[in-house]
């Protein structure tokens, strides 16, 4: 070790992937696969969406956004259940002045510490 430096790691692994909830947010929009399938662009077989909602990597940033596009969500919100939307998902589509007031009362309970 030289100086104040830390020693290196010796390895790096990769990032663990982060789920994504596919199957969830087709069957909250009372889909099949199929039905999904028929709503990519191009149109894709009901055993590529099982598939994606079977997969243990991670989906191309394409195929992410043709499936939130189908969903009519962001491509962020696939990395959320449909039961747990994020504070962005609420607030989207609200009036500027109800966003403004949301994110004040958020910021308050963070400052006050209150859970």
């Amino acid at each position: 070790m030289v100086g104040n430096m830390l020693p290196m790691p010796t390895r790096i692994g990769p990032k663990k992937q982060r789920k994504i909830f596919v199957a969830e947010w087709r069957e909250t929009r009372g889909l099949t696969q199929k039905q999904l399938g028929e709503r990519m662009e191009p149109p894709v077989s009901d055993m590529t969406v099982s598939r994606w909602e079977r997969a243990t990597r991670g989906l191309s940033a394409r195929t992410l956004e043709g499936i939130a596009n189908a969903f009519d969500i962001e491509p962020t919100d696939l990395y959320r259940h449909p039961d747990r939307p994020s504070a962005d998902a609420l607030l989207r589509g609200l009036p500027q002045s109800i966003q403004d007031q949301a994110i004040a009362i958020i910021e308050t309970l963070r400052k006050t510490g209150t859970k």
